[in-house]
């Protein structure tokens, strides 16, 4: 029987579907909220089974806990890498720049004068958005300087040192839609991401549909994961006006719970057929 640790911070629709689908397997299925665990920092063996599904919601902790149990000799999914990576937007992108993934134009600034002028300088609109976020929060669309100046400014008075960095990406003029695809290894299904409203999150109240994703949507979605070092991912496509396939972000915790009944993509299957045949 295999065993798998799965870690949560509460046990939401997709944590509840994932249990299910994996005890279904037969799997031994050892359960622990993130807040309850207090690791301490050594190598000593983790007493689990070997494999953790890390569903965390927290960034931070996520990113701990996958790299002290690494170190302890488990098998992570997602691994710390690629938490970290997948967590921090400006990492992403990175990492998709190292392998020539196809993206947005985008900059990081560290001081509100320069990014307005490099803002200037390339032209708007432009997105700005927090390095690290999710649900399309704090996101924003600049059409204008008098905009890009409350925006900047606030971006680097509010909040702690760390927050002081701007992440300004290319507005992409998109047809009412984004794409979702997953890749469990391989790309297994896709939704389209329907909004009148420019920002596409399913948060946002974006509309989902399945759609049949084609095969160099896929092979550009699975290139995506692979640089990011994920085993399991959500990317999140964007196809400009003219047709052109960019990629916009990699989330490492796939959520599904509103758009699994619309697309009927089996999600927690799919996925606790990965956990299942992860290896140690």
């Amino acid at each position: 029987m295999k065993k798998i640790d799965l870690i949560y911070t509460r046990l939401r629709a997709e944590e509840r579907m994932i249990l299910e689908a994996l005890r279904k397997r037969d799997c031994a299925v050892e359960l622990h909220q993130d807040a309850d665990l207090v690791l301490p920092l050594d190598a000593g063996h983790w007493s689990g089974g070997g494999v953790v599904l890390m569903r965390s919601m927290s960034l931070t902790r996520s990113r701990y806990l996958a790299a002290i149990l690494e170190v302890k000799g488990a098998r992570v999914v997602n691994s710390s890498r690629a938490i970290a990576t997948c967590g921090d937007k400006i990492l992403t992108n990175l990492a998709l720049a190292a392998q020539g993934i196809p993206m947005p134009w985008s900059f990081a600034g560290f001081e509100e004068e320069a990014c307005l002028g490099e803002i200037e300088r390339r032209g708007y609109p432009v997105v700005t958005k927090p390095a690290v976020g999710s649900w399309g929060r704090m996101v924003a669309r600049i059409d204008g300087r008098n905009a890009a100046e409350g925006l900047l400014q606030m971006r680097f008075e509010m909040g702690g040192a760390s927050d002081h960095v701007a992440l300004v990406q290319q507005y992409i003029d998109k047809p009412g839609y984004d794409l979702r695809v997953y890749v469990l290894g391989r790309t297994v299904g896709g939704i389209r991401r329907r909004s009148e409203h420019w920002v596409t999150n399913t948060a946002r109240g974006a509309v989902p549909e399945r759609y049949e994703v084609p095969e160099s949507h896929a092979t550009l979605a699975e290139r995506a994961a692979a640089a990011v070092g994920a085993d399991i991912a959500a990317v999140d496509l964007l196809e400009t006006r003219s047709g052109e396939l960019l990629v916009n972000e990699v989330n490492h915790c796939v959520e599904f719970a509103r758009s699994i009944e619309s697309t009927r993509i089996p999600l927690p299957e799919l996925i606790a057929d990965y956990a299942a045949g992860v290896h140690p």
